[in-house]
């Protein structure tokens, strides 16, 4: 592969868009990530772009999803050509383009009303991974349209008995991210979810499906879990919250913390009192309030929107609100150093400004 690669890489100018795409679907396929060759790739891709046919530009985009190489700029000119073809993509097509904004956490208002717009149209014909995979990239998006989900989940109802594990946890976690409720809906998941607890073996399915127990919880929700469901996609939820060990940076910011006023008493790696929620940092002030101080790298965030969080940072902070911790967020990804120019000081009046103290 590498030496096909090097015979391509001076030729790429002189490929045509379907030689583009097909080259980009090829890697993406074989899992081949050539950092070099897939950034000449688009480089060559780029000034062609409005002549890609809607299959090419679906596929295009997500291949370079697939193999993890995010260019903002590049996906603003997809999307720009993508955008007046919309019409003429195919579910597939459509599904694949949204999953690809998700993985690679692109966000573009416009772009996507006008996807939903034509998804609309179409939605008797998705499929039922089609439904999923899009109710679960507008969570990660953090793409909220009431209406658009009711006319999903109204297309997904009679389909919902095809659904494989994959599909029920990827809804039924899309419903809380969004913090879409639907009763009769969701009941009927679980439902579906209960009669596969066997099937259900990865572990990520479980947990998608424990942060949705838990957000019923806090909604109130009269919608009954079956208790075998509930009690395996808990051990899941536990194994995984068990595994977890501070990073570098959350320990410097542990240490800063614990210097500000009222804060001395500030813990790494805590939970909520129903034991269920982690907590990077817990305080408890002086005046009897909770604050938990989430130390969250760029993968809590849209990468072309990098102060927006994504779906599941925005669960994450509900969940904490929902048990009474106000919720700061520490950007870690802004370089982080209390060892910096100004050190110590610095680094306080940072965390300061973000809301780290007594309000």
């Amino acid at each position: 592969m590498a030496a096909l690669l090097k015979a391509a890489l001076p030729q790429l100018r002189t490929f045509k868009p379907q030689e583009l795409a097909n080259t980009a679907w090829a890697l993406a396929t074989l899992g081949h990530a050539d950092v070099d060759f897939v950034a000449a790739l688009m480089e060559a891709a780029k000034p062609q772009l409005r002549n890609f046919t809607p299959q090419a530009l679906a596929n295009t985009v997500w291949a370079f999803a697939t193999l993890g190489h995010a260019d903002g700029a590049f996906m603003a000119s997809l999307l720009k050509a993508a955008e007046p073809q919309l019409r003429d993509f195919t579910p597939r097509n459509l599904v694949n383009t949204v999953w690809a904004l998700a993985t690679l956490g692109h966000t573009d208002d416009a772009f996507m009303a006008a996807l939903l717009k034509a998804a609309t149209l179409q939605l008797r014909e998705f499929t039922p991974q089609n439904l999923a995979n899009l109710a679960w990239a507008l969570a990660a998006l953090g793409h909220a349209d009431g209406a658009f989900m009711a006319a999903l989940l109204k297309a997904a109802t009679p389909q919902m008995r095809n659904f494989n594990p994959q599909d029920v946890a990827n809804t039924a976690w899309a419903l809380a991210a969004l913090d879409h409720a639907d009763d009769a809906f969701m009941a009927a998941l679980l439902q579906q979810a209960a009669g596969m607890v066997r099937d259900l073996a990865c572990a990520e399915n479980r947990t998608q499906l424990f942060l949705c127990m838990l957000w019923l919880k806090d909604q109130q929700s009269d919608v009954a879990v079956p208790a075998q469901l509930s009690a395996a996609c808990k051990r899941a939820w536990m194994e995984e919250r068990s595994d977890a060990l501070p990073s570098r940076v959350q320990l410097e910011v542990l240490a800063v913390v614990r210097q500000l006023p009222g804060c001395s008493g500030a813990a790494s790696e805590q939970v909520t009192e129903d034991g269920l929620v982690s907590i990077d940092i817990a305080v408890q002030l002086l005046d009897g309030s909770r604050l938990a101080v989430e130390v969250d790298g760029p993968t809590h965030f849209l990468s072309n929107a990098p102060t927006v969080p994504n779906g599941a940072t925005r669960l994450r902070n509900r969940l904490l609100e929902a048990r009474g911790w106000r919720v700061v967020s520490v950007p870690a990804r802004t370089g982080w150093d209390p060892h910096a120019k100004r050190g110590q000081q610095a680094a306080r009046e940072y965390l300061l400004s973000l809301g780290v103290g007594p309000v």
